[in-house]
């Protein structure tokens, strides 16, 4: 397997790579981002508009992002495109939000459905507090995970990418933990294990970063 992994941001994407090199131990990747070709006034062309789905990422110099979910579309074809021209396999889009995108030249896997099932599994039939970007985000994030539980999930949110974002995780964890949850799940490709510890710090509890979940279940490695 040659695998694409594919960020909504741009690429490289060291932040997450390096948080993941033993799960990609042995594995041939490359990566592309659907960003990659824009620049700065293109960026700000795909921020959203009132009413339109919000999603964050990261782009190469460190900062973030925030595009409309509705837009994100045919960048990700390119992307998926890049991947097939390198011989890849196989991608990998890392993005925890539900993505469409057009028919792809070679399978294309989500990390939104990767890890969601995987946590889902973990959390059982206990009380769920999920971590994500944006407060914008909370409403469509709690609205995802009640469908695939079944039942109300708590939901806080904590930007990943701001520089005091450990310390936003563990407050966001706090929260949730006194609301009632047993176990966290860091709902974005943004989290890092380091941010994941952080709500368990705050906490005691078990939290799971999408990143290391989604890749894990792709690859067979242990998260």
């Amino acid at each position: 397997m040659r695998l694409g992994l594919v960020t909504i941001g741009q690429v490289p994407r060291t932040d997450l790579t390096a948080d993941v090199a033993d799960l990609l131990a042995g594995v041939d990747w490359v990566e592309h981002g659907a960003l990659d070709a824009l620049d700065d006034g293109a960026l700000q062309a795909i921020r959203p508009r009132p009413h339109e789905g919000t999603l964050i990422s990261r782009l190469r110099d460190g900062s973030s992002v925030t595009i409309a979910l509705e837009r994100i579309g045919p960048l990700l074809d390119d992307a998926l495109r890049a991947c097939a021209q390198d011989g890849c396999t196989q991608v990998l889009v890392l993005c925890t939000g539900h993505l469409d995108h057009g028919p792809a030249p070679l399978p294309v896997a989500h990390a939104e459905e990767l890890a969601h099932a995987s946590m889902a599994g973990i959390a059982d039939d206990r009380p769920l507090g999920v971590i994500c970007p944006l407060p914008a985000q909370q409403a469509d994030i709690a609205g995802r995970w009640a469908t695939r539980l079944g039942r109300p999930v708590l939901v806080a949110d904590a930007d990943p990418y701001s520089a005091s974002s450990r310390t936003a995780v563990g407050d966001a964890a706090a929260g949730l933990a006194a609301e009632g949850a047993q176990v966290l799940f860091l709902d974005c490709m943004g989290y890092t294990r380091a941010h994941a510890q952080a709500a368990t710090d705050a906490t005691g509890l078990a939290a799971y970063p999408a990143r290391a979940l989604a890749i894990a279940a792709l690859t067979g490695a242990s998260a």
